[in-house]
């Protein structure tokens, strides 16, 4: 996109774009995950997935790549994405119960954001040599994979748990009205809906950080986000290890202070060494800020509105992107990007304080 706009505010119009079904279908899709079976959610979604990687890679092959391609196949992935995510991750908690959730989750956080760390790079390498097509290949690829792994998990004889029935039929305020009630619960939420919208978006920033604020190419530009994906993996490694020691509170008001104050530092960098470290930072601290809250909400949810509660969590943290990545990369076309970064950081921060002193 950055290539054929040369701006950062269509990079900002893609993940815009991207995300809006996030904020349209996921509290739909965490509903129909607790009314039916979450293995026809996600093979739904990862069917969307791999048909939007399939034609992505056959018409940058072909040489017929363009904007409006672009911004179509993104609302095609956006949707697989948001029937996808609320079933995902209600799937971890109903594989380990509530008494692993914290480790489960850490561990399913390694993982993800081990393809985070390795994938960017590969990416860049691939660009840098001209097989832009092949990154969606693989994409496509991954998503056959995941497919197969459900498939093994159905096999294995996977069940449904207690309390979590299709009789049951939960109506879909059901969750709002939990989410009213429950301070914990409640207060996450808020503070995951204010980073969905004003630090997440940081990511259509890098583009234009790397090109125009550090001249860096398609491969340098690759191990940048690497760095993020990186401290995005070892945060979630130390989760695993430390998450079941001390409060889960704790570790989640941790992250939600450190997140925004690094994200920050990566606009204050004046080198690409500097900004690689801000962003490994940010990374890891995201990583704690995101599990913790998704354990405390799932340790909180009734059985039966956890995949309701999940959707919010998605609507929160991924649905609001749209208008974000609108503002922020107007915001960078204005003031640029590397203040746009610190004036991010501190409005996230100054929110995280006030909530914690009325919490």
């Amino acid at each position: 996109m950055l290539d054929i706009s040369n701006s950062p505010f269509y990079v900002g119009v893609l993940g815009a774009v991207a995300g809006l079904p996030v904020l349209l279908f996921s509290f739909f899709g965490g509903y129909l995950s607790d009314r039916f079976n979450r293995f026809s959610v996600l093979f739904f979604a990862h069917s969307l997935i791999f048909l939007q990687g399939a034609f992505l890679t056959i018409v940058i092959a072909i040489g017929h790549i363009d904007l409006l391609t672009l911004i179509g196949t993104s609302f095609f992935l956006g949707t697989g994405m948001a029937f996808e995510v609320p079933a995902r991750q209600g799937l971890v908690f109903d594989l380990v119960g509530r008494e692993d959730i914290t480790n489960a989750l850490a561990l399913h956080s390694t993982a993800f954001n081990l393809a985070r760390f390795i994938g960017p790079a590969i990416a860049g390498y691939l660009m840098a040599i001209g097989w832009l097509a092949a990154c969606f290949a693989i994409k496509a690829l991954t998503a056959l994979l995941v497919i197969g792994a459900l498939i093994i998990i159905l096999k294995k004889g996977y069940a449904r748990p207690k309390g979590h029935s299709p009789s049951k039929r939960p109506g879909m305020r059901m969750g709002i009205s939990f989410v009213r009630s429950h301070r914990v619960v409640r207060s996450v939420l808020l503070v995951i809906f204010v980073f969905g919208i004003v630090l997440l978006p940081y990511s259509v920033l890098l583009p234009s950080l790397g090109r125009d604020v550090l001249g860096l190419g398609a491969k340098e530009y690759g191990l940048l986000c690497s760095s993020n994906g990186f401290g995005a993996l070892t945060g979630a490694i130390f989760v695993a290890i430390m998450g079941h020691r001390g409060k889960r509170i704790d570790w989640w008001w941790t992250g939600a202070l450190a997140f925004p104050l690094a994200l920050g530092c990566v606009g204050m960098a004046s080198g690409y060494l500097q900004a690689a470290i801000g962003l490994y930072i940010s990374g890891f601290f995201m990583v704690i800020c995101a599990t913790s809250a998704i354990s405390l909400i799932q340790i909180h949810a009734p059985d039966e509105l956890r995949g309701q509660l999940m959707g919010l969590f998605t609507t929160s943290f991924m649905g609001f992107f749209p208008l974000g990545s609108l503002a922020i990369g107007g915001l960078a076309s204005l003031i640029g990007v590397q203040a746009t970064l610190i004036l991010q950081g501190g409005t996230g921060l100054v929110f995280v304080l006030l909530m914690k002193w009325f919490s």
